[in-house]
C-alpha cells in the first residue's frame, strides 16, 4: 500500500512539474455620467494548461451595479471553463471558452428600501485574445459571452462586457 502511495505521488509531482499553471483575472468598469450608472466587475481566475492549445480553469469574482439614487445590485460568480486556442497571429493567441456560469444576486432598491435575491445559471462560449508580455505575464481580454442565460439566449457584442486583466503563470 505505502508503495502505490509513493508512486503515485511521484506521478501527480512529475505531471505537475511539466504543467503550466497561470493565475489572474479582468477587471471591468463603466460608467454612465447622463443616466448616473455604472458597473465594477472584478473577476479573479486560476488555470491549469493541459497543453499548447487547451486549458481548463475557473473564475470567482462579483460584479456591482448601481444606480444613483435608485437601485444597488451585487453579485457572486462562479464560472468554471474549458479553454481552446485556435488561432496564432504572431505572439497573440486567439481563443474562445466554454463556461458554465452561476451567479448568486442581491439587489437593494433605494426608493422602496426593498431586498430582492435570485440566482442565475448561463452555458456559452466567450471569445478572447492573449498576448504575451514577456515569459511569465500576458495580456487577456474577452468578449461578451454568446448562448443561454438565465431563461434567455444571449447573441451578439455588448461593449459593455468587454474585460481586460492580466495573467501570471509559473
Amino acid at each position: 500500500m505505502k508503495k502505490i502511495l509513493v508512486l503515485a505521488i511521484a506521478a501527480f509531482i512529475g505531471v505537475a512539474a511539466h504543467a503550466q499553471i497561470y493565475v489572474g483575472g479582468q477587471v471591468g468598469i463603466y460608467h454612465n455620467t447622463d443616466l448616473e450608472m455604472g458597473r465594477l466587475t472584478v473577476l479573479p481566475e486560476a488555470g491549469y494548461c493541459l497543453n499548447e492549445n487547451m486549458a481548463v480553469g475557473a473564475v470567482v469574482g462579483f460584479t456591482s451595479d448601481w444606480v444613483t439614487d435608485v437601485s444597488r445590485d451585487g453579485s457572486f460568480v462562479l464560472s468554471p471553463y474549458f479553454r481552446y486556442s485556435f488561432l496564432e497571429i504572431g505572439p497573440a493567441k486567439i481563443f474562445v471558452d466554454a463556461q458554465l456560469q452561476l451567479e448568486f444576486l442581491s439587489s437593494h432598491n433605494l426608493i422602496t428600501d426593498t431586498h430582492d435575491t435570485a440566482t442565475h445559471f448561463g452555458v456559452g462560449v466567450a471569445p478572447g485574445i492573449s498576448l504575451p508580455l514577456n515569459e511569465s505575464l500576458s495580456f487577456v481580454a474577452h468578449l461578451s459571452q454568446f448562448g443561454y442565460y438565465n431563461e434567455t439566449l444571449t447573441f451578439g457584442v455588448n461593449a459593455n462586457n468587454v474585460l481586460c486583466g492580466l495573467y501570471y503563470s509559473f
